[in-house]
């Protein structure tokens, strides 16, 4: 039961509207119901009617003082008889608010429980004060209790209590179901407010399954969750970063380092080769949604649906997992508003360091002289530099600390019937490359109301607009590759006509270097010269109508669309490395995606003893389609961006057109006996517009059962458990990831020259393949949940093996059918892994606290058949019959060839200092024809293992929260190594500083040294990109209660962040997180902000 949500609903309406409460309260007590069990304690009974009524009961369990058992049995009888059944005998009193229960002891009846024995009377006095949750919401019907007496009371519906204690050493204990216990020592207070924390493990968590929710301990399949504290813990820029770590089973990696770049998701591995193997993102019941567009603050929670038996209630959209999304709603009573911000400064940090120029010219020079080879030449101004012993650290000069602020606001209240929720937000992250930035607005609207006593109708809309700004694509590419011996301004200059340099506002253009591949950094960034602009705005929307006829039976139909316009710009000035001597060129793309989802869900549930049944039934009708077009020109005579195009040469002109759309029907079965056994049964039927006659439906059926053991006896007798339940499950889902009219052959404009004139036609573009079909992947479950100590220790654990058939890949054809390829259903993947989701409590007290979650990822993933022909290689592709997709292929490093090594190195036309690699089949021949190929799998992008640690500590009114993140065994190729600051052997580009290479004076075998001959160098770039990271350490302080109240405030609190402040790895050069390649378009960074939460 998610107690702070209904006690903030229950805590506002009671005053406002008490007279409809008095009325509902007699509703609520007549209702019908039927139960039946045998030897049974109060508690027990409790949580039984609270699963076949609406209602919940709020109570704090020391008001029972017996510990009488009941056999019951009620057919169609009013709640209220079956509660003055078990609560008479008990001396507990209720009362009904707003589907609420309030349980309290009968002071008339029982004056032992509040009055003191007679030997403790004593002078008196009267203590007051107010209990709230975490968030500062009014927690009414708290037990609050002299420790060592009987003597107490509970608090009202505004969370106000008062009690007579005897003295000043008198303590107090704070009791409430689903909250930590606290004890507080009255001394000279007369007053006493304070907040209950949530025993997070004491609470039933509601769980999102898609086209309805659950209770996590009725979950049969394997779904993972996270909440709206963790996900805004870290202030992330995109929503997806708070995913990392902290749900077994997914991987979440860092695009790259630009600004307002996201991350990629995968759960349980990579399914398909050529098809996206990003998951389906529901937001609010709007399929396809992007998770970047969202506002982290608007999100309420995240549910992933792992396994197969989940994912099918979404068929063929749901074969990558499903990451449900739902955000935050409104709260009846007076308006609420919410104000959260923060001001960072993003720094640059974790940066390779390179060579000073008395460093390069020792590599280049010195060196290379050293080993007979001609050393690198400089011009005057680069020689007077190195003596001077100045170095342009150009990385540096282009970069800068960037601000990083968010600003956002909501409000949110209503009344009983109708509730509104809107918010606003606004985003800023500058790059720390000059003149890069990130800036996001998000507005989102929401309100549900009801419509007498069988009608619900609500909306929820999002709109997002952000501009991106990256100016040169290769600017930091530039800046690492410039040398170091060069001049930055060009007055600084004693001849430039030396090297030919002149001035472009102020900068030396060739910075004194006698090389015309690399201008000035400085000059190359400027936005009149280079631009490189995205804007984006995006429309959701979903709006529902929901009828409920009888008790039980509910139809909802709800109309979801997105409507996304993006817009890129890109403008290459005459002064930058692309365009070096040549006219302006520019290119202007515009995209635009637009889609709908019908949705029309029955929904019954019925219970009868100790059975309960739900149906979920679903028609669903999705379209999308998809424009773009891109013009790109050269030749521009002045610099107009891209909004002058007719004033270039035109280069190239494309556009284009998508649509698809998919037809569904659903059903789904829960069916219950004893809240012990459960069942699942789902099938799913989705026809694809984009598949041939007979190819496009498929059936997609899923079975999942669930044991809960805790309530078996003989579990429940050893006293060792405090939850246990077991799972398995089977499912299917299907992936019609193709493009669109991929079935379809396809024609392509082409010319022929008849005896110097031209003739224009069309030809044949592909082949044509009407039986493509779905992939299909099979995947079994198995689950155990269990838990503790009260669950002060409780976890999960999940084993599955998915296998993937039918893969679509290009097959290919002899040469004599005219076609290289053709699109088939061919190939089988496998991925099979364990999962652990870990929660301790390992402190807790009233004044400090300390819980600890862990998340722990394994998946093997491997090919188990490529093209149904019997090949097991496809070296072109780097697929491999056994291996991981993603596989690196190349020759294996053997080190460095030793000058002890001459004689044998020559064999293999090397010299000392060249790299080594590994004569597979010790021929004295280094090979890659097919019949011989000393390359081999080296290793693959995939990781290993990811491990996910969070730690929350509190005391008093201080918090403590922070996030290691640990990924091994990835191996990435490091193109910046091979193509930037790695080629130790030229004379052109700067290098890494810690570069420990090859010299004969110095015969590493780590680095290959400044050799001539070095064919295999590309080897030593496979390296290992496992690290571990501090990915933020968040200190927050809330302000006291009292002060709270003298500002007319609900909630306060103030904190300090750390982003990203260490990162360990042994991977050279940048960022392990993602694979750069050559191209490094900023730089990492550390953010250090301050912010604070504020409601009133």
């Amino acid at each position: 039961m998610r107690i702070s949500l209904y006690q903030a609903i229950l805590a506002i309406m009671f005053v406002s509207f008490a007279q409809a409460h008095r009325v509902n309260a007699q509703k609520v007590l007549e209702q019908k119901v039927t139960i039946q069990l045998t030897n049974a304690g109060v508690i027990q009974i409790l949580d039984k009617l609270e699963k076949v009524t609406n209602v919940k009961f709020m109570y704090n369990p020391q008001i029972f003082g017996s510990q009488r058992r009941y056999n019951l049995k009620f057919e169609e009888e009013a709640l209220s008889n079956i509660l003055n059944t078990v609560l008479a005998p008990q001396q507990v009193t209720y009362e009904v608010i707003n589907k609420r229960i309030l349980l309290k002891r009968d002071n008339a009846q029982s004056s032992v429980s509040t009055e003191l024995p007679i030997e403790a009377i004593a002078p008196k006095r009267m203590v007051r004060g107010t209990v709230s949750d975490d968030k500062n919401v009014p927690l009414p019907g708290v037990s609050v209790v002299i420790k060592n007496t009987q003597r107490g009371t509970t608090t009202d519906a505004n969370g106000a209590f008062e009690v007579d204690v005897p003295n000043d050493e008198a303590v107090l204990i704070f009791s409430f179901v689903g909250y930590l216990k606290q004890e507080i020592t009255v001394g000279n207070q007369s007053t006493i407010s304070l907040q209950l924390k949530p025993d997070e493990n004491a609470l039933n968590e509601v769980v999102v399954v898609g086209y309805g929710s659950v209770e996590k301990s009725d979950l049969t399949g394997a779904v993972g969750s996270i909440q709206t504290r963790d996900i805004v813990r870290a202030n992330p820029v995109m929503a997806s970063k708070a995913l990392q770590g902290q749900v077994a089973g997914l991987t979440v990696t860092k695009q790259n380092n630009r600004p307002g770049v996201g991350y990629s998701i995968t759960i349980r591995g990579e399914n398909t080769i050529n098809n996206s193997t990003e998951p389906l993102v529901v937001i609010d019941g709007l399929m396809g949604g992007n998770i970047n567009n969202l506002n982290p603050n608007d999100i309420q929670s995240m549910d992933i649906l792992k396994d197969a038996s989940s994912t099918a209630i979404y068929g063929s959209r749901g074969a990558n997992g499903v990451i449900i999304i739902t955000t935050k709603k409104g709260l009846s009573g007076k308006p609420r508003v919410s104000y959260d911000s923060y001001v960072g400064v993003k720094i640059p940090a974790h940066i390779p360091k390179l060579m000073s120029s008395e460093q390069f010219y020792k590599a280049t020079y010195t060196d290379r002289l050293l080993e007979g080879l001609t050393g690198a030449t400089f011009t005057s101004a680069e020689l007077a530099n190195i003596e001077a012993g100045r170095t342009a650290d150009w990385a540096d000069l282009i970069t800068e600390p960037g601000l990083q602020t968010s600003q956002n606001i909501s409000v949110t209240g209503g009344t009983e019937k109708t509730t509104y929720r809107f918010s606003g937000g606004f985003l800023n992250e500058d790059g720390n490359v000059k003149y890069t930035d990130f800036k996001r607005y998000n507005l989102n609207a929401g309100l549900d109301s009801k419509l007498g006593e069988h009608f619900k109708v609500g909306f929820t809309a999002y709109l997002t607009y952000s501009n991106q700004n990256l100016g040169s694509r290769e600017s930091l590419r530039n800046a690492y590759r410039a040398r170091p011996t060069g001049t930055v301004y060009f007055d600084d200059l004693a001849n430039p006509s030396e090297n030919s340099d002149f001035n472009i506002d102020g900068y030396a253009f060739w910075m004194g270097i006698n090389d015309k591949q690399v201008p000035n950094p400085l000059s190359d960034i400027k936005p009149e010269y280079s631009k490189l602009q995205t804007t984006a705005s995006t429309i959701m929307s979903n709006t529902y109508v929901e009828y409920i006829p009888v008790k039980g039976l509910s139809i909802r139909s709800s109309l979801s669309a997105i409507y996304n316009t993006e817009r890129e710009g890109d403008f290459r000035g005459t002064w930058t490395k692309s365009q070096i001597g040549r006219k302006p060129r520019a290119q202007y793309d515009n995209r635009t995606l637009g889609s709908y989802t019908l949705d029309n869900i029955l929904n019954y549930e019925v219970g009868a003893g100790a059975h309960r049944i739900n149906f979920t039934g679903l028609q669903s009708a999705f379209y999308q389609r998809n424009e773009a077009y891109t013009v790109a020109v050269i030749d521009l005579p002045y610099d107009s961006d891209w909004y002058a195009l007719n004033t270039g040469t035109i280069n190239s002109v494309s556009s284009s057109l998508v649509e698809r759309s998919i037809l569904s029907f659903m059903g789904r079965l829960n069916y219950s006996f004893k809240d012990r056994y459960l069942l699942t049964l789902t099938g799913r039927s989705d026809g694809a517009s984009q598949l041939s006659e007979g190819n496009k439906w498929a059936f997609f059926p899923s079975v999942a059962f669930a044991w809960r053991m805790i309530d078996e006896p003989f579990i429940s007798d050893l006293n060792l458990f405090s939850n246990l339940k077991l799972r398995v499950s089977y499912g299917q889902v299907g992936n019609a990831g193709v493009s669109p009219y991929s079935t379809q052959a396809g024609l392509l404009n082409t010319g022929y020259d008849f005896d110097g004139t031209a003739a224009y036609g069309f030809a044949p573009a592909n082949l044509a393949n009407k039986n493509l079909r779905w992939e299909r992947s099979k995947e079994l479950n198995f689950g155990l949940d269990f838990g503790f100590f009260n669950n002060r220790i409780s976890s999960s654990i999940e084993v599955y093996n998915r296998k993937t058939e039918d893969l679509i890949l290009n097959q290919k054809l002899p040469t004599a059918s005219g076609f290289s390829q053709v699109t088939s259903n061919v190939g089988q993947i496998e991925n099979k892994g364990i999962e652990l989701s870990l929660n301790t409590v390992n402190v807790s007290t009233p004044d400090f606290s300390w819980s600890t979650a862990l998340t722990f990822t394994r998946n093997r993933n491997q090919i188990l058949e490529l093209y149904g022909d019997g090949q097991t290689v496809d070296k072109g592709n780097k697929l491999f019959v056994g291996y991981p997709v993603k596989s690196n292929f190349d020759y294996e490093f053997d080190g460095i060839w030793q000058t002890s090594e001459k004689d044998e190195a020559t064999k293999y036309k090397q010299v000392p200092g060249s790299v080594k690699v590994v004569d597979q089949n010790n021929d004295g021949i280094i090979s890659s024809t097919d019949a011989i190929d000393d390359r081999v799998v080296l290793g693959s992008q995939l990781p290993n293992f990811l491990v996910g640690l969070t730690n929350r500590l509190k005391y008093k009114n201080f918090d403590l929260s922070f996030l290691l993140y640990y990924r091994n065994g990835t191996q990435y190729y490091n193109g910046t190594l091979s193509g930037t600051f790695g080629e130790i052997g030229g004379t052109r580009y700067n290098k890494l500083a810690e570069l420990d290479y090859w010299r004969s004076d110095n015969p590493s075998n780590t680095y290959f040294g400044v050799v001539a001959s070095n064919p295999y160098r590309n080897a030593i770039n496979y390296q290992d990109a496992s690290f571990l990271r501090l990915s933020d350490v968040t200190m927050g302080y809330t302000l006291p209660r009292g002060l709270m109240d003298r500002w007319k405030l609900s909630a306060a609190r103030v904190y300090a962040q750390v982003i990203n402040p260490v990162i360990l790895t042994k991977y050279v050069g940048f960022d392990p997180e993602f694979n750069s390649n050559i191209y490094q378009d900023d730089v990492p960074s550390m953010t250090v902000s301050l912010g604070v939460n504020i409601s009133f």
